[in-house]
């Protein structure tokens, strides 16, 4: 979705190689299409180049496949507002993530202690919720789980940091 673009986006404008994925080929290139609108308006006003369009999207692989976050050391999920899908995703990123990848899920409403069950290490599970339109909004919630270990909350926080937000931890 949008909102997974956006968040895609940020951290490919701080120049951090990230993995999309999503299921849907025509979410994909909807994906891409939405990051490249953004960096394309930020030409317009002055704020990019289009060499830096060419850089941001060399960083960006764009996957049909799960097995390509293999090698992340964070995941951010943001797929539908769905509490069975998202820990239905989980499960199934347990048997590809590393056993030291944070997984983060984009969420403002559903409880991050429950979804953590699903999760292969509910101490590496944590809330990232980016608000939209994310190239605009500054604020980044990391939000604690029950079981959230600290140096999950501590590495969400850097990451915010790096991709150029204000996070605010939350339980």
């Amino acid at each position: 979705g949008i909102m997974g673009a956006g968040t895609v986006g940020a951290h490919l404008r701080k120049g951090i190689p990230t993995v999309m994925t999503d299921a849907a080929p025509q979410a994909l290139a909807k994906g891409v299409g939405s990051i490249t609108k953004v960096m394309q308006s930020r030409i317009e006003i002055g704020r990019a180049t289009q060499e830096d369009l060419v850089s941001v999207l060399a960083l960006l692989n764009a996957a049909p496949s799960l097995a390509q976050l293999a090698d992340c050391d964070v995941v951010v999920e943001a797929v539908v507002e769905n509490e069975e899908v998202k820990t239905k995703l989980y499960r199934e990123l347990q048997n590809i993530l590393r056993p030291d990848t944070i997984l983060a899920s984009n969420t403002s409403t559903i409880s991050i202690t429950r979804m953590a069950q699903a999760a292969a290490k509910p101490e590496n599970f944590a809330g990232l919720h980016f608000f939209n339109p994310v190239d605009r909004m500054q604020l980044v919630e990391v939000i604690r789980g029950e079981k959230t270990s600290d140096q999950t909350v501590v590495t969400l926080v850097s990451l915010a940091k790096k991709v150029g937000k204000t996070p605010i931890v939350v339980k």
